[in-house]
């Protein structure tokens, strides 16, 4: 096999990177250990396009809450105790301080908002993966609650609509239960996910690169300024390797002698049988922190963020919780029959930052990980970026706010 870049992972991150460097006339192959693109996180998420949620999982009112529900089983936002997560929780504890955080909040916002045009310039050209830009609603249970998202929203710069309880429940009857207020976001969208990775996974193909699925790679191995890549069918020995492999990131960058903490945090979604008088737009209940996103023949509940390493199992208590917050926040959800129930691992570094950009030490390895839940929202930004890279571009954005490099491990590798 021969490329001159080879993509390790086929998730919403790999195939954008895939699609713009083939577009540039560059040789690509991408490596999916899975059986068909989309077989990690990628699949299962609210499909949000949003700028509007860019506050990163470090933040001061994160580590409030995730100190008070740290023994619910069913809260929004959970850790599982284990001596492997201590050293990322205290990077995590030190990245929430309100100033740090506020300097991230701007950095993901700025590529976010790029983002969002990427979504639709792919959606303009034909690419079907699901776009529909109908806005994203934060409905708000609480007086305390609104009143804070009221001054974060118009302080962000963004287009929003700040609304009252009536004008919130005329804009979504769909919504029930005690409602403050809402921000409504109208310039914003949202895709399928799984439409998405595919469809654009099947442009990078039509545009000339060579997708494997069922590749798994065991191994990165420095040698100087390079980087090859031990796969269960050979090593590989490309010009440059493109790192984005979700949740398993981490391991894979160690063997490059590369430091790249992550943590992965599970979410879950609940996909039910569409039924009349369903959210018509994606809405997020901030009593329940459950977002309701209508797609195209279902209607999909996501929410909680476990911070859980390497685990896949599902939590029935933790399913509940998404369907149990959906039966409360809208009308005629009760019974609804149950499509699929679903759990993915989310790359969570602890700053909340994403990982993007070319290894100092290494310069043939460029990340692209650690979105968390942004995945979807920023992969075609991040293939923009790592395109930049490859080709010796200055990137379009600072990067300096995502270096890779930015995080020391605590003790010395052997």
């Amino acid at each position: 096999m021969t490329a001159d870049v080879v993509v390790v992972g086929g998730g919403a991150i790999g195939v954008c990177v895939a699609l713009e460097l083939s577009r540039r006339g560059t040789s690509v192959t991408l490596l999916e250990r899975g059986p068909e693109l989309a077989s990690g996180c990628s699949a299962g998420n609210a499909g949000l396009i949003c700028p509007s949620h860019s506050t990163p999982i470090a933040n001061p009112a994160a580590l409030r809450n995730g100190l008070r529900w740290l023994l619910r089983p069913d809260s929004p936002f959970a850790l599982r105790p284990r001596p492997a997560v201590l050293p990322w929780l205290a990077r995590f504890v030190r990245a929430s301080r309100a100033a740090r955080a506020s300097r991230a909040v701007h950095a993901i916002r700025t590529i976010s908002v790029e983002s969002l045009e990427l979504h639709a310039a792919l959606a303009g050209e034909g690419i079907d993966t699901g776009f529909q830009r109908r806005g994203t609603l934060n409905v708000y249970s609480t007086e305390d609650g609104f009143a804070a998202a009221r001054d974060e929203a118009e302080a962000s710069g963004l287009p929003v609509e700040v609304l009252g309880p009536n004008e919130t429940l005329e804009l979504e009857p769909a919504l029930a239960g005690p409602i403050a207020g809402g921000t409504y976001f109208p310039r914003e969208a949202h895709v399928d996910p799984k439409r998405f990775v595919q469809a654009v996974g099947a442009a990078a193909e039509d545009a000339g690169a060579e997708l494997r699925t069922g590749a798994e790679v065991t191994a990165l191995r420095r040698r100087g300024g390079r980087v090859s890549v031990e796969t269960d069918g050979g090593t590989l020995e490309p010009e440059v390797v493109v790192l984005a492999a979700g949740a398993w990131s981490g391991r894979l960058a160690r063997g490059a002698g590369v430091f790249v903490p992550l943590e992965g945090g599970k979410g879950y979604h609940v996909d039910l049988e569409p039924g009349d008088g369903d959210p018509r737009i994606p809405v997020w209940l901030q009593a329940s922190w459950t977002i309701a996103t209508p797609l195209r023949d279902r209607l999909r509940l996501a929410g909680t963020l476990e911070l859980a390493g390497l685990d896949l199992g599902l939590n029935d208590v933790r399913v509940e919780a998404v369907r149990r917050g959906g039966e409360r926040g809208f009308r005629n959800q009760a019974g609804r029959r149950v499509l699929e129930v679903w759990a993915g691992l989310r790359p969570c570094t602890p700053d909340g930052l994403p990982a993007i950009g070319r290894v100092e030490a290494a310069p043939g390895l460029v990340v692209a990980t650690g979105h968390a839940m942004k995945g979807t929202s920023l992969a075609p930004v991040t293939g923009k970026l790592v395109a930049e890279l490859v080709h010796g571009e200055p990137p379009s954005h600072d990067l300096g706010p995502f270096r890779p490099e930015r995080f020391r491990p605590l003790l010395r590798p052997r």
